[in-house]
């Protein structure tokens, strides 16, 4: 079966044999994205890279309960074996003047609010046990999620969040859930929450590594966990929001919550890398394409415009073709073009940020 389109403005269509969502589409198949290699981590070095991070630690007390039940630890961050390691130990590893209801814990933070618009992917195995054959969870708030904040004398006058990975402990009491979603306040004192949604996992999430991926564009915020999107948000101008810092960090509830009598101490969330792709945008050309050279010679990135033939040519994928093309005015096909079954041909609105 082959689909053909002749003499047709077209500003959004994906053609698949698989389900995809419509507006996203991973680096896995969607050539626009770039690999930002200064700010991703493979975390292949035996030391942590401090000109990316910064250890959250709390060496004046001055931390504790920061988030919940939780003092972050300099000792409790590693890095070896090509992954990034943070520690949760059990009771009375807590830090003096930390009460007895909180407990050491590891994360980390961007070293500057440096982090926009983009594609932002963590490979990680979350924390969690089995008791008694029953997956388990529970205090356990693992963490991947950026935010910009000032303040004034009065309140938290401006706050940008975006949290790929958070839940509280209720929810990752068996392991296997987790909440996406972000949160707009600016210049004035109280939060306001846009948007969330949640993940369910037919396996526990410590059993096995797992993609945790965020979709960031002045248009769209969209969460993916291996690569399917779970929850997604459009046009709204929340999205626009301050360049963030990014935290990963194993955190726990407060004191209001309790680890299971049966937890195996240390806990360990494991974080194979962390990646950040950004569009490569050249948005100010507009690209006609005549032949199947022309496709097959094309350079990936945002186009004021593409083009598609001149009435007179027939351009055509191959069964297997990939091939996605971002614009951010028009894409507009002229003549035959066929794309056959067992390929995929995407064209996206995106925007030049």
């Amino acid at each position: 079966m082959n689909i053909y389109y002749k003499s047709v403005l077209l500003l959004l269509l994906i053609i698949s044999a698989a389900s995809h969502s419509l507006y996203c589409q991973t680096p896995i198949n969607d050539m626009n994205w770039q690999l930002d290699s200064i700010k991703s981590d493979e975390f292949n070095s035996d030391t942590l890279n401090t000109g990316l991070w910064h250890v959250l630690d709390c060496p004046s007390g001055d931390c504790c309960n920061w988030g919940g039940g939780e003092a972050y630890q300099k000792g409790n961050v590693t890095v070896s074996g090509g992954s990034l390691t943070l520690r949760t130990d059990g009771p009375g590893y807590a830090p003096v003047p930390c009460d007895r209801e909180t407990f050491a814990t590891g994360g980390i933070v961007s070293d500057s609010s440096n982090y926009s618009y983009g594609y932002y992917e963590i490979y990680a195995k979350l924390p969690g046990f089995y008791v008694n054959g029953v997956p388990c969870g529970e205090k356990f708030q693992p963490g991947y999620w950026m935010a910009y904040e000032v303040s004034d004398t009065s309140c938290i006058s401006i706050h940008n969040e975006i949290d790929p990975v958070v839940q509280t402990s209720v929810q990752y009491k068996y392991a296997d859930t987790i909440l996406a979603g972000w949160s707009y306040q600016n210049g004035h004192c109280s939060d306001a929450t846009v948007g969330s949604g949640t993940y369910y996992s037919s396996t526990p999430l410590f059993t096995s590594f797992h993609k945790y991926a965020l979709e960031w564009n002045t248009n769209c915020i969209i969460f993916l966990v291996d690569d399917k999107p779970f929850f997604e948000g459009y046009n709204s101008p929340t999205m626009t929001m301050h360049p963030l810092k990014l935290y990963i960090n194993s955190g726990l509830n407060d004191s209001s919550a309790h680890f299971n009598p049966a937890t195996p101490f240390p806990q360990y969330m494991l974080i194979d890398y962390f990646h950040y792709y950004k569009l490569k945008l050249d948005c100010g050309t507009a690209t006609t394409l005549l032949t199947n050279a022309d496709l097959a010679s094309y350079t990936y990135s945002v186009k004021s415009s593409i083009t598609f033939g001149n009435s007179n040519d027939s351009i055509s994928l191959n069964s297997g073709d990939v091939k996605y093309f971002r614009a951010v005015n028009s894409i507009t096909i002229n003549g035959t073009f066929t794309a056959p079954l067992g390929s995929e041909f995407g064209l996206l609105p995106s925007p030049c940020n």
